[in-house]
């Protein structure tokens, strides 16, 4: 019995000599805290992990390793084993182990770290590192080549607007080509993005050409690729172009008007064959693209002189879609600001804000020769312009189109609220048929709100019961 105790004792003392240096191999990257979680001993080696010119010693662990798991360990007392954390941008293997005195209570802590450079979990480390970088990629993948603009984000309630999205949802049910047209900045590439959206090709790509901004010696590789060795100084590998990445997906070529003859026949046989080739390549390839394309130009007068190819323009327009100008459906004006002040007021971290009447009203007497995109850059504008301020008037958009006459607006309407105001404007007048007293009691209901809230059209309003959209409406009627 005595020298099976003895062998015992033998035993436990190599198992416990042995783990310790299995320990000490397996994490040479250690770090001791005190029970505040004050950094007082590091190692050399995880110092070097660290990126540090000289030992952190007196700062806390978090500073130094913000996702770090010893302020979880210093307050519950259970150590963590064998976890994963992310370092300078790598996975490692964590352990936490809490440090207790006599009394039993948490002194401190020890980390250590296991990287994949220097542990026995080299193999596993370098695995998930690279399972991570290939998930990341994935993603950015995924993000950059997949539709961004849904078709109930496009603001607009016209009927204007309402045939054409109409037309957008037909067209998504059918696997053709679609020609959207319309003036610059109407919005073309939104709609592209909402067609794919509601397609039955919404899980593969969407890529996009512009192609007006291509130079014209580039343009065929940008869209076809390259083949290995095509020319001097291309990629030994080659590089797909866009139609490739694509795949099965749709290709959304914006301002298709400036495509060179000479692609457009290539583009042609793409629709027709359903295949094509790479530059400096034999080899035909299959595809199942969806074509979407858009252009700012009148291409029939285009197919008239020459300039572009009348088969491959009846190819494109299986389903045209003309967008109107912003001029043309002026009563989307209203939503469309409201869309756009709270998108750049997020965007910017901005308080939100909201413009009044007659700031509307002159919005509406410009002409809106860059459509939506010139009134996001006006708005854009006039936020941090009025950075301090919940509401923009008039006056503010006047030096942002200084074309655009104000008039007496401002005048007319600070007259028409005095007005309301008066005694002889009461709802008790002789002679007021019921609906001119239910607008007088409109009016009067909306601009004691408004006094009420400084002028705030958006606590005005919450205090009248009703959406700031019913209140602008209602605004425009009273003049209020």
């Amino acid at each position: 019995m005595p020298m099976t105790g003895h062998i015992s004792k033998v035993v436990r003392e190599r198992f416990f000599s042995y783990l310790q240096r299995a320990f000490e191999t397996f994490y040479q990257d250690t770090i001791a805290v005190d029970r505040q979680g004050i950094i007082n001993w590091i190692s050399d080696d995880y110092c070097r992990f660290l990126g540090l010119s000289e030992p952190p010693l007196g700062r806390h662990i978090t500073d130094v390793i913000p996702g770090s798991y010893v302020p979880q360990v210093l307050a519950s007392g259970e150590p963590v084993l064998l976890d994963l954390l992310q370092i300078r941008n790598q996975w490692v293997l964590v352990s936490v182990i809490p440090l207790h005195n006599e009394a039993g209570e948490i002194e401190g802590a020890f980390g250590f770290v296991a990287t994949d450079s220097r542990s026995g979990m080299k193999s596993l480390l370098e695995k998930y590192n690279l399972l991570q970088r290939e998930v990341r990629n994935a993603n950015r993948f995924r993000d950059a080549r997949s539709a961004r603009y849904q078709l109930s984000q496009i603001a607009g309630q016209s009927d204007a607007m309402r045939l054409v999205k109409e037309q957008i949802r037909q067209a998504a049910r059918f696997d053709v080509s679609v020609l959207l047209t319309g003036e610059t900045g109407t919005g073309k590439e939104l709609f592209a993005h909402a067609l794919h959206d509601l397609s039955a090709r919404v899980d593969k790509p969407f890529v996009s050409i512009n192609v007006a901004a291509i130079p014209e010696t580039l343009i065929e590789a940008e869209f076809f690729g390259v083949a290995p060795g095509a020319f001097t100084g291309a990629k030994k590998e080659g590089r797909p172009g866009k139609l490739e990445i694509a795949a099965d997906g749709t290709l959304f070529l914006d301002e298709i008007g400036d495509m060179p003859l000479a692609l457009q026949s290539k583009l042609l046989r793409v629709l027709q064959e359903r295949e094509f080739e790479r530059v400096g390549s034999n080899e035909v390839q299959r595809t199942d693209v969806r074509i979407v394309a858009a252009t700012s130009r009148n291409l029939l007068e285009m197919v008239e002189s020459g300039e572009f190819r009348a088969d491959l323009y009846y190819r494109l327009s299986a389903m045209p879609i003309h967008l109107p100008a912003l001029r043309d459906r002026l009563s989307d004006l209203e939503a469309l600001c409201e869309r756009i002040l709270d998108e750049c007021c997020t965007r910017l971290g901005l308080s939100i804000k909201v413009l009044s009447g007659d700031a509307l009203t002159l919005l509406g007497r410009h002409s809106w020769p860059g459509n939506v995109r010139e009134l996001y850059n006006v708005l854009e504008r006039a936020c941090i312009l009025n950075e301090k301020s919940s509401y923009i008037g008039a006056s503010a958009l006047t030096v942002l189109l200084p074309g655009v006459s104000t008039g007496t607006v401002g005048e007319r309407n600070a007259e028409r609220y005095t007005q309301s105001l008066a005694p002889g404007n009461s709802m008790n007048t002789p002679g007021l048929t019921l609906k001119e007293r239910l607008r007088l009691a409109e009016q009067h209901a909306i601009s004691g709100a408004l006094e009420q809230t400084g002028g705030n059209r958006s606590e005005a309003a919450k205090v009248l019961g009703i959406s700031r959209a019913a209140l602008y409406q209602k605004l425009g009627r009273t003049g209020a």
